[in-house]
C-alpha cells in the first residue's frame, strides 16, 4: 500500500510500467471535470473508473481485493474512510469472480484506517484487502472519487 498527495505520486516511478501510466494520467489532471463512468487510458490494461457516491455506514462496508489489478483510489470531492488489512489475514465470504472477492470483518483484528481527502491517492496492491467508501463521523457526504485500475 501507498498513500501519497497526488503532486508526489512521481517519487513512485519505476516500480511497474502501468502505474507509471496510471500516475502521469493521475498527475495532468486528466480526469478533472468528467462525469461518473468508465474511460480507457490504456485498453484493459490501465483504465479509470470516475464514482460519485454517498459514504456508508462503516457496517454496511466490506473488506474487497483484487488479482489481477491494483487500485489507486483518489478522492476529488468529500472525505472518507479506508480501512486496510493484508488478504491473507482475512476469510474470504464471496469467493474470487473477475475481478474481485469479498471478506468477512476480522474478529480480533484492527484495521489500518485511514482518512482520505480531496486529492490524496491510496494505492492497493494485490495482496492489500481494503474497505473503502466508509463515512467519517456521524454524517454521510457525498464522495467523488478516480479509481484507476492497473494490471498488474
Amino acid at each position: 500500500m501507498i498513500v501519497s498527495m497526488l503532486s508526489e505520486l512521481s517519487r513512485y516511478r519505476g516500480f511497474n510500467k502501468n502505474l507509471d501510466i496510471a500516475f502521469d494520467w493521475l498527475t495532468k489532471g486528466t480526469w478533472s471535470g468528467l462525469p461518473a463512468g468508465k474511460y480507457p487510458i490504456q485498453g484493459d490494461t490501465v483504465f479509470a473508473l470516475i464514482q460519485e457516491y454517498i459514504t456508508k455506514e462503516h457496517s454496511e462496508c466490506r473488506f474487497e481485493a483484487h488479482r489481477k489489478y491494483t487500485d489507486i483510489q483518489m478522492i476529488v470531492a468529500g472525505k472518507e474512510i479506508i480501512e486496510v488489512l493484508p488478504v491473507d489475514s482475512l476469510e474470504v465470504i464471496e469467493p474470487y469472480k473477475p475481478d474481485i472477492e469479498f471478506f468477512a470483518l476480522p474478529k480480533g483484528r484492527i484495521a489500518h484506517a485511514l482518512m482520505i481527502h480531496p486529492e490524496e491517492a491510496a494505492v492497493f496492491f494485490p495482496e492489500d484487502a481494503h474497505r473503502p467508501s466508509m463515512k467519517v463521523g456521524d454524517s454521510a457526504e457525498s464522495v467523488k472519487k478516480v479509481v484507476v485500475k492497473v494490471a498488474v
